[in-house]
C-alpha cells in the first residue's frame, strides 16, 4: 500500500487546493465524500425551492462539477445503481420521469414494469431528505433543492425554459424528432457537448441565498463540509478497525472510487468480492477469508488517495486510452505536488515548451551541442527546485477492461536520481526532427507571399531532442496499428526512461526496418504537411535517435562525439555510415534532375525506391543506383560537379574490402544518410538566400519580364524542394 500512503500524504499537503477549478475544465481536487462529474443543465432556485431560471451548460470547460457521493454511488454498479445525494441525472431527480416517457431500466423492460426505474427517484429523494432532516448537519441550499424536487415539475420546467423537448403527448422526444431551431446559436440540451439523448442530462443547482457563501453549490465549501459531516456521522456507529495505509483506527470501506483516469471512467484499482469468488478465497489461511481480511482501508483514506490521484492525472499525467476504454496511464509526481515534474512520456520539445530558442541557426554551436547545453541548464533548474523534496513517485496503471485496472509499475526515486535518468534518456536519444508537434503554434510560420515569380521560403518545422514514447511506438508499429500494441511498446520504453535501462534491441531493429521501408511509408496525408515524404522523414529521424541511443549504450561511439552525431562526420570511415552518405548524394542529385518546369518532382528517385534493397545488399544495389544516374548527370550539366566530387570523396574513405562487401547494413547507415542529406540541404538553402539577396525584385508582386531570365539562371544552378516553400 506504499502508493496509496504517498497519495494520501500528498492530499493532506494540498488541502488548500480543494475546490479550485482550473480554467481548462480539468478536474479540481475534490473533498472526501465527493467526486467530480460533468453537469449539463443549471437550475437556479430561491431559498424556498422556487425555480428562477434554467439554462444548458454549453461551455465544455464549465461543466466540471464537484458533487457529494456515498460509498454505494461512488461505484455505480448493479442493475439499480445507487443515487448521488445532490447532483444527478433526470431519471433520479424527476418524479414524473417515467410518465414523461423516460427510458426504463433493463430489468423493467424485461419484466414489463416500472418499479425499479421509479425506485431510483424515491431513493434519491429519501437520501436527500435524510440529510436535510438531520438537525445538526442540515444545509439551507440542500433543503431548497429538496423543496423543489418534491414539487415534481422538473421535466416540465426544463421544457418550459426551452431546454428539453416534449411531444404533443407530453413525452420526451428523441433528438431527431425534436423541433429544434436551425439557428446555430440555439441554447438547448442538444447544444451541450456530447449530449445526444436529453434523458441523460445531469442537473446541478445554484441556490440564491445571500448568507456569505457561494450561491453556486458546486463551489460552496460549507455545503461540502455539511455533507461530509453528515455522511461520516452515519458511519460512526460502525466498528472501527486498523487501516493498512495510515496505521490508525478508522471507519473502513470495501467500496472504492472509480472515475480515476477521467470523468465517467469505470475501471477500479481496488475491488472486493465475496467468499465465493476466486480473488482471495482460501489464500489467506484465515478462518475468515473475506474482503476485510484481504484489505483494510479507511473510508476517508481511500477517497482522499483516489481523489488526489485523479487530480494529478488530469493535471500532469498521461492517459493512453484505447477505443474499448482500456489503456495505459503514467504519472510522476512530487509528494507536496507543488513542484513541477518532468513526465517520463514527454518529448524534449514538450519539456522545453515556452523556453526561448536561438533566433538564428548561425547563432547555434555545432549541431547537438546547443541541445545538450539547454538540457543541462534545464535539469539544473529542476534539481535546484527539488533539492528539499522528499521524493518523486511514479505509477503506471493499465486497464485491460472497463471493470478493472492494475498497477503495473510503482517506484519511488530520489529527485536527483530520477532527473539524472531523465537527462540521460533525452541526451542520448536526441536527434533533429522534421515532423509536426502536437498543438504546434502556426504563428511561427512565415506567411506566404503571393508571387508567381519566386517561391517564398517557409521556416522548417525542426526541433532537436528526443521524441515522445508514443511517437516511437507509432513509427515502429504504424499509426494505424491497434492502440493496445502501441501502448505495450510505450510501457516497455517507460523503464528505459525512468530507470536508465538499456533500449530493447528489437525496438531499435523495428525502427531501422521501418525507416528502410521508404516507399511503403507514403501516406495520402503527407502533402497536407507540405512534404510528400513526411511519414518517412519522421520514421527516419526517430530511427536515427534510437540508433544513436543504442550505439552509445553499447560503447560504439567515443564519449566526446556523443553530442556531435547530428553533424556530418567527414572523417568517419565506417562502411555503413559511408554507404548512407552515398545514398543521400545519389538521392539528392536525382531529385534535382527530376524537377519539372513548375518545380514539382516527377516521380520518386531510384535511391528512394531501392532503399530497402540497399540496406540488405548495399554494393549490388549501389551499382544499380549509380548506373541509373547517367542521364540525370547529363541533364544537370554544371550543377553535377559538386555531387560527383562529394561521391568521390566518400568512396575514397572506404577501407579495403568494405566497399565491395554485400553484407546487410546496420542502422548507422541511416545516420550517414541523414547527416549528408541535411548538409546538402543546408548548403542549398544558404545558396538560395544569397540568390534572393541578389534578386530583390523577384520578391515583389510586380516583376517585369526582364527578370524572368535571371530566375531561369537561378533554376539552372539550384533546385527547389517542395517542403521548403509555400504553395
Amino acid at each position: 500500500m506504499g502508493w496509496m500512503q504517498k497519495l494520501y500524504n500528498t492530499y493532506n499537503q494540498c488541502e488548500e487546493w480543494i475546490g479550485l477549478y482550473p480554467l481548462d475544465g480539468k478536474r479540481p481536487l475534490s473533498p472526501a465524500c465527493h467526486i467530480t462529474k460533468d453537469a449539463h443543465v443549471l437550475i437556479v432556485l430561491d431559498a424556498d425551492g422556487n425555480i428562477q431560471k434554467a439554462s444548458p451548460i454549453i461551455n465544455r470547460n464549465e461543466m466540471t462539477t464537484i458533487i457529494p457521493v456515498t460509498e454505494d454511488s461512488i461505484g455505480k454498479v448493479g442493475s439499480t445503481p445507487a443515487p448521488h445525494p445532490f447532483v444527478e441525472e433526470l431519471r433520479y431527480l424527476a418524479s414524473d420521469y417515467v410518465e414523461r416517457g423516460g427510458k426504463l431500466l433493463k430489468l423493467d423492460e424485461k419484466n414489463g414494469t416500472t418499479e425499479k426505474t421509479k425506485k431510483l427517484h424515491s431513493e434519491y429523494k429519501n437520501l436527500l431528505a435524510s440529510w436535510c432532516n438531520s438537525t445538526k448537519f442540515s444545509h439551507p441550499k440542500a433543503c431548497a433543492v429538496l423543496k423543489y424536487i418534491e414539487k415534481g415539475t422538473l421535466v416540465k420546467d426544463l421544457a418550459d425554459y426551452g431546454i428539453l423537448y416534449l411531444g404533443e403527448d407530453g413525452k420526451l422526444l428523441t433528438k431527431k424528432d425534436a423541433p429544434r431551431s436551425k439557428d446555430k446559436d440555439t441554447k438547448d440540451i442538444f447544444a451541450v457537448p456530447n449530449i445526444t439523448d436529453q434523458q441523460d442530462a445531469v442537473v446541478r443547482w445554484r441556490v440564491e441565498i445571500d448568507d456569505g457563501t457561494k450561491m453556486d453549490t458546486w463551489r460552496d465549501e460549507s455545503l461540502w463540509k455539511s455533507w461530509q459531516d453528515y455522511y461520516l456521522n452515519t458511519r460512526k456507529s460502525e466498528k472501527r478497525s486498523f487501516c493498512y495505509v495510515t496505521g490508525e483506527e478508522a471507519i473502513l470501506t470495501n467500496k472504492h472510487p472509480k472515475y480515476i483516469r477521467k470523468k465517467g471512467d469505470n475501471p477500479k484499482l481496488i475491488s472486493s468480492n465475496d467468499k465465493e469468488m476466486i480473488n482471495y478465497s482460501g489464500r489467506l489461511g484465515l478462518a475468515d477469508d473475506s474482503s476485510d481480511a484481504a484489505c483494510l482501508v479507511g473510508l476517508e483514506t481511500s477517497q482522499k488517495a483516489h481523489n488526489v490521484l485523479a487530480w494529478l492525472i488530469d493535471r500532469q499525467g498521461k492517459v493512453f486510452e484505447e477505443p474499448d476504454g482500456a489503456g495505459l496511464t503514467i504519472l510522476a509526481w512530487e509528494e507536496s505536488a507543488r513542484k513541477e515534474i518532468i513526465q517520463p512520456t514527454q518529448s524534449s520539445a514538450e519539456i522545453f515548451a515556452g523556453d526561448s530558442l536561438p533566433k538564428d541557426e548561425s547563432e547555434k554551436p555545432e549541431a547537438g551541442q546547443d541541445f545538450a547545453t539547454r538540457l543541462t541548464k534545464k535539469m539544473m533548474g529542476y534539481k535546484a527546485d527539488l533539492k528539499d523534496s522528499k521524493g518523486i513517485y511514479i505509477i503506471a496503471l493499465d486497464a485491460l477492461t472497463q471493470g478493472r485496472m492494475a498497477i503495473t509499475y510503482y517506484q519511488e526515486f530520489e529527485p536527483e536520481i530520477y532527473l539524472e535518468n531523465i537527462e540521460k534518456w533525452h541526451r542520448e536519444c536526441a536527434w533533429r526532427h522534421h515532423y509536426l508537434l502536437p498543438k504546434e503554434d502556426d504563428s511561427t510560420l512565415q506567411k506566404p507571399k503571393k508571387s508567381k515569380n519566386a517561391p517564398v521560403l517557409r521556416k522548417p518545422k525542426i526541433f532537436e531532442g528526443t521524441p515522445s514514447s508514443l511517437d516511437i511506438a507509432e513509427v515502429i508499429h504504424g499509426k494505424d496499428a491497434s492502440a493496445k500494441i502501441k501502448h505495450h511498446t510505450v510501457s516497455r520504453l517507460f523503464a528505459c526512461v525512468v530507470e536508465g535501462r538499456s533500449l530493447p534491441y528489437d525496438i531499435v531493429q523495428s525502427a531501422i526496418y521501418e525507416a528502410s521501408k521508404r516507399m511503403g511509408l507514403h501516406d495520402s496525408e503527407d502533402k497536407k504537411s507540405g512534404d510528400d515524404e513526411y511519414t518517412w522523414r519522421k520514421a527516419l529521424t526517430i530511427a536515427c535517435a534510437l540508433v544513436k541511443k543504442y550505439m552509445i549504450e553499447n560503447n560504439q561511439i567515443p564519449k566526446e562525439k556523443e553530442n556531435n552525431l547530428m553533424a556530418l562526420d567527414r572523417t568517419n570511415k565506417n562502411r555503413d555510415y559511408l554507404y548512407g552518405r552515398l545514398l543521400a548524394i545519389a538521392d539528392f542529385l536525382e531529385r534535382s534532375a527530376l524537377r519539372d518546369d513548375t518545380g514539382n518532382q516527377k516521380r520518386s528517385t531510384n535511391a528512394a525506391r531501392m532503399t530497402q534493397q540497399f540496406s540488405q545488399r548495399p554494393y549490388y544495389t549501389w551499382t544499380l543506383i549509380h548506373n541509373a544516374l547517367s542521364p540525370y548527370i547529363v541533364n544537370l550539366k554544371g550543377r553535377v560537379s559538386k555531387y560527383k566530387k562529394e561521391m568521390a570523396e566518400v568512396s575514397h574513405l572506404f577501407l579495403d574490402g568494405d566497399f565491395k562487401s554485400d553484407d546487410p547494413l546496420t542502422g548507422e547507415y541511416l545516420l550517414g544518410y541523414y547527416c549528408q542529406w541535411y548538409e546538402l540541404e543546408q548548403e542549398r538553402m544558404e545558396a538560395l538566400k544569397e540568390w534572393r539577396k541578389k534578386h530583390p525584385s523577384l520578391n515583389n508582386n510586380d516583376v517585369d519580364k526582364d527578370n524572368d531570365a535571371d530566375e531561369d539562371d537561378y533554376d539552372n544552378e539550384f533546385d527547389f524542394d517542395d517542403e521548403d516553400f509555400d504553395d
